[in-house]
């Protein structure tokens, strides 16, 4: 439980000592996350307004406006977010830091990353929903299925700290990636409560200065702990023998070099 403190403090000393080329990689990574963060935080305010005001709009519409240019914002953040972790998965892998093949890596995972960040984002989104829902019902069952959800959610916060590294390490589908995140979560579970519990922090901190830390470093330093942890645990596997399925090559130069 206490690994991923030691991958944190290794991707923060990291970051320290090759700020300019981890800053670069972070401001490219923010510039195409940006109108997905538009949508979130415009989404978040019409909700309190709507909340706030005699004649609210009907609910269906909010969510049907928010799918719409969620989906739309993600054709950007999906791939950037995918390109981040390619860039530091080669880090991870003891090569050299270089955010100038973040665009070769947004090119080549574009469509892998735009649907996991379309899966990624809809199943949060939609447990959110489902939360909120069934907490306001006024209903003692459907208030017990909102605690359901709850821990639904938790599992779905652990996910973060496999996905996008499982799919760049072992070059792999969405599907499967999600598939064998999930199998990392039940067959690490120390690991994936230190990780969960440092995404919380490194979030918390992000956002309490004004979201510049954000901007800055979160994403790099991040991406930077989950592939440190993912490739630890694939070579784990490797070595005795227990290959999770589907694994292929690590991921290669954007040209498609092995």
């Amino acid at each position: 439980m206490l690994r991923p403190f030691h991958f944190l403090r290794a991707a923060l000393g990291e970051f320290y000592f090759d700020l300019p080329r981890m800053l670069l990689l972070n401001i490219f990574w923010f510039l195409t996350a940006l109108p997905f963060i538009a949508v979130v935080f415009v989404v978040s305010i019409t909700v309190r307004a709507e909340m706030e005001t005699a004649a609210p709009v009907p609910w269906q519409v909010v969510v049907i406006q928010a799918t719409v240019f969620g989906v739309l914002a993600l054709a950007l953040a999906g791939p950037g977010t995918a390109a981040t972790y390619a860039v530091t998965n080669r880090f991870a892998n003891g090569e050299l830091i270089e955010p100038g093949r973040f665009w070769g890596y947004f090119r080549r995972f574009f469509w892998r990353g735009w649907l996991l960040g379309i899966l990624d984002a809809g199943a949060g989104a939609l447990l959110v929903l489902n939360i909120w829902f069934y907490a306001n019902t006024g209903q003692i069952w459907s208030w017990l299925l909102s605690i359901v959800f709850v821990y639904v959610l938790l599992i779905w916060g652990a996910l973060q700290s496999y996905l996008f590294a499982l799919m760049v390490e072992m070059d792999q589908s969405p599907r499967l990636a999600i598939r064998n995140a999930l199998f990392l979560i039940l067959d690490n579970l120390g690991l994936t409560v230190g990780l969960l519990v440092v995404n919380v922090l490194v979030v918390v901190i992000s956002i309490l200065p004004g979201a510049l830390i954000l901007a800055l470093a979160t994403m790099t330093v991040l991406s930077n702990v989950h592939n440190k942890a993912v490739v630890e645990v694939i070579s784990r596997y490797r070595a005795s023998g227990r290959i999770v399925a589907g694994d292929q090559q690590p991921a290669g130069d954007p040209s498609g070099e092995r």
